[in-house]
């Protein structure tokens, strides 16, 4: 088959298309013939070397992809062969073909294409976990969501609408935060205008960047305020990583002593669904809400770009870029 290999950390243009041998599903495991992939802000970090667990080069990265599956490894009796699914490899997606534990995998709603199934698995398991698990999100709260514009914040500020908060949507350009009110935010402001947004107070943040804006939205946290940081996208610049600058970034971010957090009953809680393959089962079942909210239009999954296969590395470009609106996603015809 063909795939994408990192053979050194570095760039979009250190990805190399490469003939690799076929992988076989394991026990336990799903073999998914790949038709889409969704690429996330993760994937540019594995392939810059600084995501948590990252394989040693040479490695195929890719967490996210729709296809159909070809074979079941053993201990494994569905979803069963010729099954549409969505899947989160967390590495080996970029890829013709990429062996997924089943827990991992999740059959799509019939008229839910691949594209479709691509950009909602991460991004939508994402979003419903830092605003409704971790973030405890409730109608009538304000909360405010960074990248807005991005691939988890599109749905991060759907399901916030939804749910009958008030959401601030955070995005860089007027493009952006046009998009983010189409999609029901109340207010979108650009990131030199956050600090006057945050006067009015905030229940929940969900964040992205990190960075100097943590400190900003940490101190006009409400009473009960709980803080989710699930990236650090300040870390990363255009195409590589800014260490000096993420260094910076990390000192603009200030201490937190656990003493604070008491008085005014605030949360701080991080998030990365890569390494929480425990909650597969609890996972299952957020996606199946999704699915319905999807059915019922109350979700719009927004792809704001598509590319072929044989341009992959102009896909991770564009997303690390920070150019992009909505889901980036990679068709294989």
């Amino acid at each position: 088959m063909k795939a994408w290999v990192v053979p050194r950390y570095g760039p979009p243009s250190a990805l190399r298309l490469t003939e690799v041998p076929d992988p076989a599903p394991g026990r336990g495991e799903a073999l998914v013939r790949v038709r889409a992939i969704g690429l996330n802000f993760a994937d540019c970090a594995a392939r810059l070397g600084v995501y948590p667990r990252v394989p040693r080069p040479p490695f195929v990265p890719g967490m996210e992809v729709a296809g159909e599956v070809v074979a079941l490894g053993e201990g494994v009796s569905a979803p069963p062969v010729g099954t549409r699914v969505a899947a989160v490899p967390i590495f080996g997606g970029h890829a013709e073909l990429v062996a997924v534990r089943a827990a991992a995998v999740r059959p799509l709603p019939a008229g839910v294409s691949f594209a479709t199934g691509a950009a909602l698995a991460v991004t939508g398991l994402t979003a419903d976990h830092a605003l409704f698990t971790v973030g405890r999100l409730r109608a009538g709260e304000r909360v405010a969501i960074t990248a807005a514009a991005g691939g988890v914040g599109t749905i991060a500020v759907q399901m916030a609408t939804r749910a009958g908060a008030r959401v601030l949507a955070v995005a860089s350009t007027a493009e952006k935060r046009a998009l983010a009110h189409s999609l029901g935010a109340h207010e979108a402001v650009g990131y030199e205008g956050y600090r006057e947004a945050l006067k009015a107070g905030v229940d929940v943040i969900v964040d992205a960047v990190g960075g100097a804006l943590f400190r900003l939205g940490w101190r006009a946290l409400r009473p009960d305020g709980r803080y989710v940081l699930y990236g650090f996208a300040a870390a990363l610049g255009a195409r590589r990583v800014r260490y000096l600058h993420a260094a910076l970034e990390l000192l603009r971010m200030g201490i937190v002593l656990p003493s604070a957090l008491v008085q005014p009953c605030r949360t701080l809680a991080g998030f990365n669904l890569s390494l929480v393959p425990h909650l597969a089962r609890e996972l299952q079942e957020r996606f199946a809400r999704l699915e319905a909210m999807l059915a019922a239009g109350n979700l719009v999954p927004i792809i704001g770009a598509t590319f072929p296969f044989a341009r992959l590395p102009e896909a991770h470009a564009l997303l690390q870029s920070r150019g992009s609106t909505g889901k980036v996603v990679v068709e294989i015809a």
